[in-house]
């Protein structure tokens, strides 16, 4: 995991006494209690090791059974061409499926077609093969794919790399205050922490209407999109009260 340094930190003296609660200290004022409070934010980040994909399609039809008929030709076809890729069956999760009666403005606009079957997974996969398993996909179909979101396995390590980064600038900031102030730096009194990850998105749902099943045969078929992975970012924030001598 490579660490990237991007961090903030304010600290301020804030005479305290000791904490009435296990959430937070209760702040008092007087001349014995000599104390000082630091806040910092820093993060880090690593590559994923999972890429979550949307994979969706929209069929139609005539008649109810012709929309269901050409739903479940799309629906078993883009499965099997996902497995095929090397996506692990276990990691093809249905995430909607739906079999609907078009509007009157639905159905000028599809022709006279007058029901819709939709049906979408999430497709967990190395981000190695993501494009691969997206291409295989929509070639096969999936005419409403393409949304990825990045993410760790476990971002236990992650975390606690954000952690220390941010305890060591407040660390560092307490320092040079109390050395500003004319005073030592003591021991923590007290400590806490909040750990936020972003998931890395990538651009949303791609529209590929156009394309039917079976265009994966056509020798002009395009070569899969060029995705590269976001990397994972997670950002800790802690705050240190320290005492002052």
């Amino acid at each position: 995991m490579k660490h990237l340094v991007i961090a903030t930190a304010l600290a301020t003296l804030i005479p305290v006494a000791a904490a009435q609660s296990v959430q937070a200290p209760t702040l008092q004022i007087n001349k014995d209690n000599r104390t000082l409070s630091v806040s910092a934010s820093d993060h880090a980040e690593a590559e994923p090791d999972v890429a979550d994909i949307n994979i969706g399609y929209t069929a139609y039809g005539a008649t109810l059974q012709a929309a269901y008929k050409a739903g479940s030709d799309s629906s078993n076809t883009i499965v099997k061409a996902m497995l095929a890729a090397g996506a692990p069956q276990a990691e093809i999760q249905s995430s909607n499926q739906r079999v609907s009666r078009l509007n009157d403005y639905e159905i000028k606009q599809q022709k006279g077609q007058r029901y819709s079957v939709e049906q979408s997974w999430t497709v967990s996969v190395d981000p190695k093969i993501a494009a691969l398993i997206l291409d295989a996909a929509v070639q096969a179909g999936a005419n409403q794919s393409g949304e990825i979101t990045w993410r760790m396995k476990n971002s236990v390590a992650l975390d606690a790399q954000a952690i220390h980064s941010a305890t060591e600038r407040a660390k560092a900031m307490a320092a040079e205050l109390a050395k500003s102030m004319g005073a030592t730096l003591g021991r923590p009194l007290y400590a806490t922490n909040t750990v936020n990850g972003n998931l890395m998105l990538s651009s949303g749902v791609m529209n590929f209407a156009a394309l039917s099943p079976g265009v994966a045969a056509d020798k002009l078929a395009p070569a899969p999109l060029a995705i590269q992975a976001q990397r994972v970012d997670r950002t800790a924030t802690v705050q240190i009260i320290y005492s002052i001598e």
